[in-house]
């Protein structure tokens, strides 16, 4: 059996420098002595265990013990590099030669834990980077890892172990759909969690997107770090802040938002550089090529998939996914999204014949996979948000932090008002009810971004794109109610005042958000059912809205959109609705119940 940890020796000359590697310029501080003898004896077990599998060998899988293997040598090395050099060097060398023999292997989906491992291990160490890129240049020809055309630093590496993921996540059309599930937000994609963190994730994000990589590698990526997402990281707003910054990257691609002004975002502003492909191994590439034709004619082929075809569809949607509405708002917003959705539904099916489907490009999955990001991290920075109390109050010792957080989101949302929809798919209704002072409300502003791109994708027949949008414009909905709970606060004074949507920083708009949103909603079902006709014995919604128990002489504002007939008695008809809507959602309850049961017996679960 082929023992890893004997791998050709390092010339004499590259010693040195490994010896002293990992302790300068700055090194970490000194262990104990028990520190020391236990990292010592650790890693010497490490590696003989490591030794005993042949991580080469195509024909079985890699045993299921060897990432942690491989990170507990990560995390040892700063500990010998200052207390044992001698067997720090060992242990670089045991795990470059794994390396060595996962990346010569053929790809395969067992590969992926090892290969996260490494990667979001290098992405934090450009020490064991350079490392890993000296130890390789000082091979014999022929034997190298990695590819022996000059790039930028160490960036083959890191490309390297990039496109070895990607293919290896999509060796077949198993794969394929994992992807694509994974874009429509599909109860079918991967659950497993990643080996890598969400910080290694989001570094490799960082880190890749500032190169010339193609953007279905970098949805791969953006999907990836979607999945680490969790409410214990700390550092989602950044998360968010990066998957905004490359929405606007891409968002030209459609050719459905039109740029009104604004500074060009970091992203926007890259050098040219050496286009990946010199980056990384020519068979790498070849089968690099060959996957992502392969995923984009998939994706095209199932495009249309999950697409709504009446307004059941739209109500199971929004029920499968109510969860993600704020309590305190979920039956305001349900009514307000359905009504909105069904608007787009309903004009899209009247312009469908004089629009072909859109071709997938790298540009639209990459936008999808974006999509899936900020979905997936603005539920956790809203509950985040959502916590904020007065900075007076002793016991909130975060509240700082809280407001830094919200102003990095606000202005990232912001980023969406430089784009405005094409004539042929912003919603109509949305832009008009908007006044240009009103615009300038966070949540209305991702509502009616998010309801363009939600009629685009439509009409262009891209379903995954479409559920994206359903639950962006979700989380609009939301921030109308943190934006309302922070509205009694004063924001801390290093925090800029002038750029957050604060109602006491601010001119206070005269019609708040949460009502604009709600007259979206009923202008757009009774346009829906009742035509865009004359009003004949019609009066304004005064009547209908007082029949709420909740109504308020805030809502009068709202009365204008809404259209009810002269005399008729409009509270035993919102009884029986809400009787009925009770009854529909204790079904669902009953249901998912059901089929929660039903898969823990299957899985003989208690």
């Amino acid at each position: 059996m082929t023992t890893l940890l004997s791998p050709s020796p390092l010339p004499v000359l590259l010693v040195p420098q490994i010896l002293g590697f990992f302790s300068t310029p700055n090194p970490p501080p000194m262990p104990d002595i028990n520190e020391q003898e236990a990292a010592g004896r650790v890693s010497a077990l490490t590696l003989t265990e490591l030794s005993r599998y042949n991580i080469s060998s195509s024909t079985s899988p890699p045993c299921a013990k060897l990432p942690a293997l491989l990170r507990r040598c990560l995390l040892l090395l700063p500990i010998l590099s200052t207390s044992d050099p001698i067997q720090a060097t060992r242990c670089c060398r045991g795990l470059f030669a794994s390396l060595g023999a996962i990346v010569s292997r053929d790809p395969s989906p067992s590969l992926l834990p090892a290969l996260e491992v490494f990667a979001g291990s290098l992405v934090f160490s450009d020490r064991l980077l350079r490392f890993f890129a000296m130890s390789d240049c000082a091979a014999p020809e022929g034997s190298r890892i990695f590819t022996e055309a000059p790039c930028l630093g160490e960036h083959h590496v890191v490309l390297e172990l990039v496109c070895r993921h990607f293919i290896s996540s999509l060796h077949d059309e198993g794969g394929f759909q994992m992807f694509l599930s994974a874009l429509s937000w599909s109860g079918r994609a991967s659950l497993v969690t990643p080996e890598i963190s969400f910080q290694g994730a989001l570094a490799l994000v960082q880190r890749t997107c500032l190169l010339s990589l193609t953007g279905v590698i970098q949805a791969h990526l953006l999907l990836l770090m979607s999945r680490c997402v969790n409410g214990r990281n700390m550092d989602l707003h950044f998360a968010f802040e990066q998957a905004t910054n490359l929405y606007v990257r891409y968002l030209p691609a459609l050719h459905a938002f039109n740029r009104i002004g604004g500074m060009e975002t970091p992203l926007n502003c890259l050098s040219k550089e050496r286009p990946f492909n010199t980056c990384i191994k020519d068979a790498t590439e070849q089968k690099l090529r060959s996957q992502i034709d392969g995923l984009l004619s998939f994706c095209q082929l199932h495009s249309g998939d999950d697409l709504p075809i009446n307004e059941s569809d739209i109500d199971r949607l929004i029920e499968e996914n109510q969860d993600m509405l704020h309590e305190k708002i979920r039956q305001e917003a349900t009514m307000v999204v359905k009504g909105i959705l069904s608007g787009i539904l309903y004009r899209a099916k009247q312009n469908e014949v004089n629009e072909p489907d859109a071709e997938v490009s790298d540009e639209i999955l990459c936008l999808a996979a974006v999509l899936r990001v900020m979905g997936s991290s603005l539920p956790h920075i809203l509950h985040r948000f959502a916590q904020m109390r007065s900075a007076s109050d002793k016991d909130n010792r975060n509240y700082v932090t809280l407001c830094k957080e919200y102003e990095v989101t606000h202005k990232s949302i912001c980023l969406l008002g430089q784009h405005k929809a094409n004539e042929l798919y912003k919603d109509d209704l949305l832009v008009a009810i908007l006044d240009p002072v009103e615009r300038e409300s966070t949540p209305m502003l991702m509502l009616s971004h998010f309801s363009s791109l939600a009629t685009y994708s439509v009409r262009r027949r891209l379903g995954f794109m479409w559920k994206g949008c359903v639950i962006m414009m979700m989380m609009a909905m939301n921030l109308i109610s943190v934006e309302e709970s922070l509205g009694t606060f004063q924001l801390p004074i290093d925090v800029p005042k002038e750029s957050a949507v604060f109602p006491n920083t601010k001119e206070r708009i005269k019609v708040s958000a949460r009502i604009k949103a709600m007259a979206v909603g009923y202008k757009n079902i009774h346009k829906l059912h009742n035509g865009d006709g004359i009003r004949v014995g019609k009066t304004n919604g005064q009547a209908f809205l007082e029949c709420h128990p909740e109504y308020s002489s805030s809502w009068d504002d709202l009365s204008d959109f809404v259209e009810c007939e002269e005399g008729k008695d409009y509270s035993n008809s919102l009884k029986q609705r809400r009787r009925f809507d009770g009854f529909k959602y204790k079904k669902w309850v009953q249901t998912r119940g059901y089929r929660i049961e039903s898969m823990r017996n299957a899985f003989g679960l208690k």
